[in-house]
């Protein structure tokens, strides 16, 4: 009977030894799984952002290329950024006569080609309801309002032949 009791005990024991080994097993498991999953939210939340910041990443790829073909179409004109200089601009919102508009306006165009204004503000409007920028003034015309701020670029050195234009 001492044997068959020994034999019980050794079964008893060799089974409690595997299912303690298997609850390990199952515990690093649990452990594992628990990580990966976190590994898991982490990947699909940066996969997230970066699907997110794709359209900028994209807007900004085409503004590098727009930026890289206004640098070959200048270099192809014969454009030369040394040759030119730049100066701000500012009139502020205020009343002007339409000889006054009329003056400052031609005085923006008389450079000719070597001159190029561009504007970050330009607003011209009749103070008159009734009146129109295109039309001559009626009786009791106000005048005008204008605004203007912008940079105007001109060539800094005398060129002798005019840009080349190739398309």
């Amino acid at each position: 009977m001492n044997g068959a009791r020994t034999l019980k005990l050794v079964s008893l024991a060799l089974a409690t030894a595997l299912l303690g080994g298997g609850a390990w097993l199952a515990h690093g498991g649990l452990k594992q799984l628990a990580r990966e999953r976190q590994q898991f939210a982490q990947l699909q939340s940066e996969l997230d952002n970066a699907r997110r910041l794709l359209p900028e990443v994209q807007q900004r790829e085409q503004l590098v290329r727009s930026i890289k073909e206004v640098a070959q179409q200048v270099e192809r004109m014969g454009f030369d950024p040394g040759q030119w200089g730049e100066r701000r601009l500012r009139r502020p919102q205020g009343p002007a006569t339409r000889a006054e508009a009329g003056q400052f306006l031609a005085e923006l165009g008389r450079g000719g080609a070597g001159q190029v204004f561009v504007a970050d503000l330009f607003d011209i409007a009749t103070v008159s309801p009734g009146a129109s920028l295109f039309h001559p003034p009626q009786p009791g015309d106000q005048g005008l309002t204008l605004g203007v701020s912008g940079t105007l670029h001109f060539q800094t050195v005398s060129v002798s032949q005019s840009p080349r234009v190739t398309p």
